[in-house]
């Protein structure tokens, strides 16, 4: 199956990443990151995502 489009995340990829060299970024390093995230969102309020489970 052909993909159109690029699927873009804003979640953080730590898959190759050590956890210990995570645990030791500074904290500064991740809130720039979810600041920037978080301002762009407020760019755009009508995009959103739900899923109801009837489970």
């Amino acid at each position: 199956m052909e993909s159109d489009g690029v699927l873009e995340s804003e979640l953080l990829d730590v898959t190759g990443i050590d956890l210990a060299r995570l645990e030791a970024l500074p904290d500064a390093v991740l809130r720039a990151s979810l600041r920037r995230i978080l301002a762009e969102d407020l760019e755009m309020p009508d995009q959103y995502a739900a899923f109801q489970s009837s489970l």
